[in-house]
This record gives C-alpha cells, structure tokens and sequence, in this order.
C-alpha cells in the first residue's frame, strides 16, 4: 500500500491537500491497512500492541482518533460508499479549478472492500452511481476470499460480482493470483485501471483468508477473529532466520537476512514483540519525506496558481484561497439571510394578528367541553408557507453566492425544492445527460436517484474531503433508511446539513408509512447531532446559521485533529409538508433565529408587556402575577397549535369565571383588570433538545421554570410517539400514540385528536385533575387561582 498511498509526515491525519494525498479507504475488516504506515509515528509500537484496547487503534478504524484513517467505516459497506463521495468531491473540485498546468486536484480514491462490503445493499446503491457518474479516478480493491462470518458465501451469495459490476459500468480486473507477494501484479492491475478514463474499476483479487494461518484456520471463517493454529510454526519461522531460509519462497529469504542484522545490531537471539526493523522503519520515512515533499510542491503551486490567475479570474482565485483558509461561506451570507427574513417577517407581519392575554370573549365561546366543544378556524386570514417552501428559499438564499456547498436529493427534489439548476447545474458527465444545460462535474447539485442510504453514505465521504459543505435531503420518513450513515457522521463529527421534509401525521393521504411519528425521537436519541424542528421561517433561518457558523473562519486543518466538543457535528432540519408559522404575533423578547442557537425560547408569555432582555438574549424569572399556571411547550407546527389551543383556554378560563363562582364556598380571586382571563399561560418553542441541553441552568430555569411547583407544564408534538424522553421538559405531554392514519391531513389530525380544540380540552383536563392533588394551602395572592381551582375541583368533581 506505501507504493499507492504516500503519507505526510508533518500533518496529524498523512496530509491536508488532496492533489498528493492519495486516497484510501480500508474495510471494516481491513485492521491491518489501517496501521501500517504508523511505524514513523512516535508511540505508535505501544498503540499497535494495544490494538482495540483503549488505544488509538481502535477495533474498527476511526477518523480522528487514528492518524490516517479518513473516515469511520464502522459497518460493513459505509467505505465503499464514502469512497464514491471522495470521488465525487475530487471530480467537482477539478472541474471548478483545475487549469491546463495546475492539476490541483487529480487525486485517484482506493477502496479495500471484501464479500461482505459488497453483499451490502448501500455497496451496490454506491456503485451504481459511481458507475453512471464515470468516476474513473475510484480504484477498488475486491477481495474475493469467498468467506463471511458463518461459512463460505456459497450459503447467502451466488453471484457473479464482475458480471454485476461491469452492467453497473464499471471496468473489471481479474487478478486470480490474489495471494502473491510480487508487488509488481498489483502495480500493473492499478496501471491498467488508470488507463480507463470513462469508467471507475475493480479489481477482484482471488485470496485465501487466513493464508498462512495453520489448518481449520486459513481458508476458513474462523480466519476472522480467531486465534492461529500454528503460532509456535509461525513464530519458529519468522522469528528464526533458518526457519525463514527454509521455506523456499524469495521473499522469505530477503526477511531472513533482515532479521539477522537486526538480531546482531540489537545484540538478542530473539526480536521483541512488535519490532519494526530499522529498514522497514527507513521505508516508511522516506515514503514520509516523499509526502512532505510533494506537499511543497503542491503549496507551491497553488500559490503560482493564483499569481497566475487572480487578474483574469479573480473570484475563482478568491473562492480558492478562501477555502484553503477554511473561509467557506462568503462575507455577505449572514447579510444574505437578514435580507431574506426581512422580507418575509414583513409579510407576517401585516397579516397576524396579536394575542392578547385579556382578549374579549363572545358569549358564544364560554364552554369547554364537556359542557360544549368550540370549534375554532384560528385568527389567520391568509395562507404562510409550508415548512418545507421555508427550507427551499432560505436554501437557496446561500447556494446562490457560496459556490462551496454541494449536495442534492434522493429523487425528491421537486417536492423538497433543494435543486436550483440555474444557480448550481447538473453533477453529471455531459455524455450521461445530452442536451441538458450545465450538466458537468462543475455543477453542484447531486442526483442520487432512489438511493437514500448511498446517499447518505456518500455525503460523509464528501465532507472528509474537505472544502465543500454538503446537504442531503429526502423525506424525513426515508432518513431511516440511511440510519447508519448518520451516526457514522456524528460519531466522525462531520458537518453535514439533512434537510428531512413531511415531518410528521401533516403528510396526510400516503398514510402511516409516510408519517414519521418515531424518526423525531430516534435521531434525538443519537449523540452528536443537532435535530432542529423549527417552528416559523425565523427559526428555519436560525438552524442554517447553525450549520454555516460551524464553516465561518474554521482552519481546514483542524477537521484532521479532535476539536473542541460539540464545536463540529451534522445538523439536521426537519420541517413540514404544510403550512409552517404562528397564528398570532409572539410577544416576547428574543426572536426564533436567536432562539433556535438556544435550544429554547419563549414565545408567547402570560403577559402582554415582553420583561425579556432582548440584548442580553435572556429571560428573566417571572415573579407575583407573572408566574404563568400552565406551559405548553411544542416543536414545529406543534408550536402554533399551541397557541390556538392558548386562544381557547383563555376564553374558557374567562367565561367559566364566573359560572364556577357560584359553586364556589370561598374567597375568589379577582382578576387583574376587567376581562382578564384567571388562567395565565406561556407557550414555549423548542427547535432542539440538544442546543438547550448545552445552556446554562439559569437560562433552562428562566424558560422551563422548573422550580416553581405549581405551574403545570405539558408537552405537545404530533411528530413524536410517547414515551420518548419528553417527561425531561415536562409533566404530562400530548403526543403520538401509535402510527398515523391516511387521509387528508386535516381529517388525521382531528381523528387523532391534535386540532386546537381537542389540545385545549386535554390541557383543561390535566390541570383541573392537577388541581385536585395540590396541597390546599392559605391563599398566597400570587398563587390565587391555583389554589382555587384545587379548592373547585373537589367541589365540582372536576368539571
């Protein structure tokens, strides 16, 4: 492999810049490839013999913790397919800037793959694009052993793996004598791949697992894991350079005289475990040298290159610069955004309305139910945007002026709207797609066809590349398909944007498999990804600034070392089929851009008169007749129908005043002014769990109050089933009990009882029996009406 892939030796991770790094991604179970060029490496003897053991050889390779190793592999087939984003990354960064001349990027990728990587389905959604999209500068290395865990292939896998991949459009190479240690056949299999510029190759090595290994052990499954069955051979052969001299094989001769000049310049009869030769040691320097070298070179040709160009192309030569400089988004971009939520918040805000928390009440709307059901059309008079429209725009907003940020969609485009061919083109070889306009390497906008998970796969690949901000984005329901690809990129902590849209029962007519009621909680569950739900288009603008503010002024270097925590990580935004927004104008002081990089914020509070500090981005503790009786807290749309359900209970808890006066055998507290409603309620938004989790207490106080025993708190989100981890944030919650439904939206949401009125009549419920259990005590002013409706509710029984 040091005769393919040649490491640098002054970088953390071999080398930064791709045109000399060449690229090679080992299997899961190609341990082995992963360590060897650590000999140059101070402590890497010590981490080799402590292989899987606590070390920075960890049982499966991971990027960032081995030097090295460019991305997490982890399941069987992910390198594959991070293999093909690499090539994808290669193609479009060449085609962008490479000049007759200045071959900046003209990297080839190398791939170890064995039966199992292939026998995975994300393995063959990856070739086939690969295929399609001609990278000719991926080289895979199959490893044809005919052997898996439990037996030979022969029991699950009977296909012809050259037959398959030259229909995908892939050039094959035999290589039958897998097992030779003549470096010159793998040379001339690599050179005859090179020689193919229409097509990626795979060259299928016939091999023998375990080979060497001792009876019952090569040949066989249990060459995986377990131990040799001829140790005491092996050692008497390689540690003895008669042994050695008495195999037959050159090469075993050329090691026997390398073990005797070892044992004498070492004065022992024995070589330590996990020596390296001083040649050997030699070898892999020099290959090391040969790196730093070519990274010289390189750095001098970039700089020539902009010399070069800067005149005639200046933006081209900037973008360039920019990027080496980890500069990935341009100066306006945030200025971009301001512009974009400028013009909409101006729209919503000629046409919401406010919520007042002493609205008048019409005769007609006093009862809750059981007493009488309110049916409530809300206080809209026209139509917002549907979250995912949202996403589109504010998406296109950045591709517009930052040519760095590259992705696409699994064949949902024109639902999602994540592809603007005027501004990125067509990822495509121009012979693929005849007559269609900007359809090159340049173009910036990936099909992936119907193949979620290679997607996914493929934008991890991408990112460890470098120098492009990759998205993906599909249905939120299909996500799962790609589950494994996901948490590769948070366990790799690799910036990618998801962008999930149909996030939840609002999808309607394709019914339970289309409604994603558990995909909210499982990617909350995973560590290392944000999960944003945003509840408005000011808190779809605030989750891309998460996602862009981990590329602002970010060194690229440093993506090869362990960065602080939580400062790099995938975001993922997961937004509506429908209509996204408030009912009414929020009343508090910090906006849902800003709140959104805080995890949580009030939105709408129990009173009218906002005590925030919008400054200083805080929320104050409320005190006397500002402490709220109840908060709902929501995600998404869960928000607004929080705040229609809001709506609702403020008239009820106004009208019913004064009908439970009469049933009432005490003092009654007064309400603050005439028509003001007794029951007081703050309704929260929380986009994500995670960025709230990372505040301080203070600021988890100010919104959630927590410590004040008598406010009820209730959760609601259609998006989520129960028993999900929202008893974290809440005493009782509203969510989804099982699958969805089909039919149109509306209808599944009234039959599955999340329409404003039903939440309403839910929440009533809850803290009337609340009530029931509160400790009565002396009434405390403050706290007047709850210890009043505790002192009703046992004398109307609940009603």
């Amino acid at each position: 492999m040091t005769r393919l892939w040649i490491p640098c030796q002054s970088t953390p991770s071999g080398c930064l810049q791709p045109t000399w790094w060449t690229r090679r991604l080992p299997g899961t179970w190609a341990r082995p490839s992963a360590v060897r060029p650590w000999p140059t490496r101070s402590g890497a003897r010590s981490c080799i013999s402590r292989l899987s053991r606590g070390s920075s050889t960890p049982g499966h390779p991971e990027f960032r913790m081995t030097s090295g190793v460019e991305v997490t592999t982890g399941p069987l087939g992910q390198g594959f397919a991070n293999a093909v984003g690499m090539a994808i990354a290669e193609a479009h960064l060449a085609a962008r800037f490479n000049k007759e001349g200045f071959p900046l990027f003209d990297n080839y990728t190398y791939v170890l793959a064995g039966d199992g990587c292939l026998m995975e389905g994300v393995s063959q959604e990856a070739a086939s694009l690969a295929g399609h999209l001609k990278l000719s500068k991926l080289i895979v290395f199959y490893d044809d052993n005919k052997i898996t865990i439990d037996g030979g292939t022969n029991l699950a896998f009977s296909e012809d793996t050259a037959t398959i991949f030259a229909a995908k459009g892939w050039n094959v190479i035999q290589l039958p004598n897998g097992d030779s240690h003549d470096p010159r056949i793998f040379e001339k299999a690599v050179e005859e791949a090179k020689s193919q510029t229409e097509k990626p190759s795979i060259i299928v090595m016939r091999t023998t697992i375990g080979a060497g290994a001792g009876p019952n052990v090569e040949g066989k499954s249990k060459a995986h894991g377990g131990k040799f069955a001829n140790l005491e051979e092996i050692r008497a052969k390689y540690f003895s350079p008669d042994g050695l001299r008495k195999s037959g094989q050159a090469v075993d001769k050329k090691v026997a005289e390398m073990v005797e000049s070892e044992m004498a310049r070492i004065g022992e009869k024995v070589l330590p475990k996990f020596f390296v030769p001083s040649q050997v040691e030699r070898k892999f320097r020099q290959r090391g040298d040969e790196g730093d070298q070519m990274a010289c070179a390189w750095n001098r040709m970039v700089g020539k290159y902009c010399r070069t160009f800067r005149e005639s192309e200046p933006n081209l030569v900037q973008d360039l610069e920019d990027r080496m400089h980890g500069k990935y988004l341009s100066d306006n971009w945030r200025k971009d955004l301001d512009e974009y939520l400028r013009k909409e918040m101006k729209i919503l805000d000629a046409n919401l309305g406010t919520l007042l928390n002493h609205a008048e009440v019409r005769e007609e709307e006093v009862a809750p139910p059981p007493f009488k059901r309110l049916k409530s059309d809300g206080a809209l008079g026209f139509k917002q945007k549907a979250g995912r429209v949202y996403a589109s725009e504010v998406l296109k907003c950045l591709v517009q002026n930052n040519p760095a940020i590259m992705g696409g969609a699994a064949d949902v485009a024109s639902s999602c709207g994540v592809h603007f061919p005027e501004l990125q083109g067509h990822f495509l070889p121009a012979s693929r797609a005849p007559g269609l306009a900007k359809a090159s390497y340049a173009g910036r906008y990936i099909h992936f066809g119907v193949r979620e998970h290679a997607m996914l796969a493929i934008l991890n690949g991408v990112c460890s590349y470098s120098l492009i901000i990759p998205y993906g984005c599909t249905f939120t329901v299909f996500f799962q398909y790609g589950l494994p690809a996901i948490r590769m990129a948070a366990i790799s902590k690799f910036p990618i944007f998801y962008i999930g849209t149909h996030d939840s029962i609002d999808v309607g007519e394709d019914g339970p498999t289309h409604q994603p009621v558990e995909v909210l909680p499982q990617l909350r569950a995973m560590p290392n990804l944000l999960v944003v739900r945003p509840a408005d288009v000011s808190e779809t603008v605030g989750a891309f600034e998460v996602l862009g503010d981990q590329y602002a002024n970010f060194r690229d270097i440093s993506q090869y070392v362990d960065p602080k925590p939580l400062a790099r990580r995938p975001v993922f935004l997961m937004t509506s089929r429908g209509e996204l927004g408030f009912p009414y104008k929020p009343n508090a002081g910090i906006s849902g851009r800003e709140g959104v990089k805080r995890g949580a914020y009030v939105v709408h509070d129990c009173f009218d008169v906002p005590m925030d500090d919008p400054a200083a981005g805080l929320v104050k503790l409320p005190t006397g007749a500002r402490v709220p009786d109840i908060i709902l807290i929501g995600s998404g749309q869960d928000v607004g129908l929080c705040m229609k359900a809001k709506e609702i209970l403020l008239k009820w808890s106004s009208s019913f005043y004064e009908q439970l006066h009469k049933s009432f055998d005490g003092p009654v507290p007064l309400p603050v002014s005439h028509n003001q409603p007794c029951l007081k309620i703050r309704i929260i938004s929380m986009p994500c769990w995670e960025l709230f989790d990372e505040q301080d207490q203070d600021y988890q106080e100010s919104v959630l109050l927590s410590n004040y025993t008598d406010v009820l708190s209730i959760y609601v989100e259609k998006a989520a089933t129960k028993n999900t981890g929202h008893d974290k944030y809440a005493q009782y919650s509203v969510l989804m009990p099982s699958f969805g439904l089909s039919g149109k939206g509306a209808d599944v949401e009234r039959k599955l009882e999340f329409t404003e009125d039903f939440v309403a009549s839910k929440v009533w419920a809850a803290w009337i029996d609340r009530g029931r259990h509160v400790q009565v005590a002396a009434d405390t002013g403050d706290r007047g009406f709850s210890t009043w409706v505790s002192r009703m509710a046992r004398r109307v029984g609940g009603n």
